[in-house]
């Protein structure tokens, strides 16, 4: 009976498959954390634009309270700055997503180099199993047709 097939480096090729792994969800949750950003810019420029048509609603009607209008453009200039600082925050983010994608893509090659090794090992324990299974089944063949001869011959000289 044939040995099972055996990956020497098996280990190797499940490190690599966890690096590759944890590759991925880290990409994952930092492009999960710009998508993140982005929504809550999109939030805050609807209530800066929100604030902005009830002024210009104010104004249109003269009930015009300067304080009101004060507080009210301090506080779309506060949205405005956080979106500014969003907008930088979300270029760092986008440089560490660039390294993440290049790790991962790094971990994903690797991975596949082990992966291709061990798909042609695989293919040369097969063809190595059947040329043994081949060879063994020629010499039952062949042991089989010594048999038969030696009994016809047996038979003949009866």
């Amino acid at each position: 009976m044939a040995r099972r097939f055996r990956f020497r480096l098996e280990v190797l090729l499940r490190v690599r498959r966890l690096r590759e792994r944890e590759a991925k969800r880290k990409l994952a949750a930092q492009r999960a954390e710009i998508a993140r950003l982005d929504q809550l810019d999109a939030a805050t420029r609807r209530e800066i634009a929100a604030r902005q048509a009830e002024l210009l609603c104010h104004q249109r009607s003269g009930r015009l309270d300067p304080l009101a209008l004060a507080r009210t453009r301090a506080w779309i200039l506060h949205l405005q700055q956080t979106i500014t600082e969003r907008a930088a925050l979300r270029a760092r983010l986008l440089a560490t997503l660039e390294r993440l994608t290049a790790e991962f893509n790094a971990a994903r090659r690797e991975l596949r180099i082990i992966e291709k090794l061990r798909e042609r090992r695989l293919a040369e324990y097969r063809r190595q199993r059947q040329r043994a299974e081949q060879v063994a089944s020629d010499e039952m063949a062949r042991q089989l047709h010594t048999h038969e001869q030696t009994a016809s011959t047996a038979g003949t000289r009866e």
